[in-house]
């Protein structure tokens, strides 16, 4: 056997060995990179939805407000003591989602939000306490005073729910980037893995062909 027969034996040995380490690390790779930004994905979506959350609490903030705010005007005009219950229900609930989309939120003038509530909070208070103790004229005056700043209060609620669509947008254009580049990994790693499989079957193959033409006994 010439000397380059018995050297290509051990090189082709090598490349094929070489071959198969290189699909195995790519295999292994490109799973690593399909689990992390599955990952990545899953997290910005429970980011998605923790905003969203919180764009709803705040909308439900200004609305149950603003009941409560048409209910204390009645109020302020006909004493009807029976609106006072549903003034202090929708205040309540005002104050319930305000406090969750505080405890969530990390927006900007958040904090100046929940002050700005609880004042209001207490105005609404004072012009019922009024009201009840019969001074029309004090409670209407009272009323008309607060009015900017609920009004101020509304668009301060408007302005972070837009904060927090925006962030929301943000975030689950990253979970779709993640997602698309986690699909491609598994493609990447699916493919890998296929070569890899073909290429051992085919050398087992080659292998049982060779151990079957070896034990053939040759014919002259």
């Amino acid at each position: 056997m010439s000397n380059f027969g018995q050297t290509s034996k051990p090189q082709g040995r090598w490349l094929t060995i070489g071959g198969f380490a290189l699909l195995g690390v790519i295999v292994i790779a490109a799973a690593a990179v399909a689990a992390w930004q599955a990952n990545v994905q899953q997290s910005n979506e429970d980011k998605v939805e923790s905003h969203s959350t919180t764009v709803a609490l705040l909308q439900n903030v200004e609305e149950e407000g603003g009941i409560a705010a048409t209910l204390l005007q009645q109020y302020v005009a006909n004493g009807d003591d029976t609106l006072i219950p549903e003034i202090q229900s929708h205040t309540a609930a005002a104050t319930e989602s305000l406090t969750g989309a505080a405890a969530q939120s990390d927006a900007a003038g958040m904090d100046e939000i929940v002050v700005d509530a609880v004042g209001l909070v207490a105005g609404a208070g004072q012009i019922i306490a009024l009201r009840q103790s019969g001074d029309v004229a004090g409670a209407a005056t009272a009323l008309v005073e607060v009015a900017p700043a609920f009004q101020e209060l509304n668009l301060a609620l408007a302005e972070v729910a837009d904060q927090e669509l925006q962030q929301a947008a943000d975030l689950q254009d990253r979970a779709d980037r993640a997602s698309g580049l986690s699909q491609w990994s598994l493609i990447v790693s699916a493919a890998a893995g296929a070569t890899l499989g073909l290429a051992f079957l085919v050398l087992i193959g080659r292998s049982f062909i060779r151990r079957l033409v070896s034990k053939t006994p040759s014919t002259i």
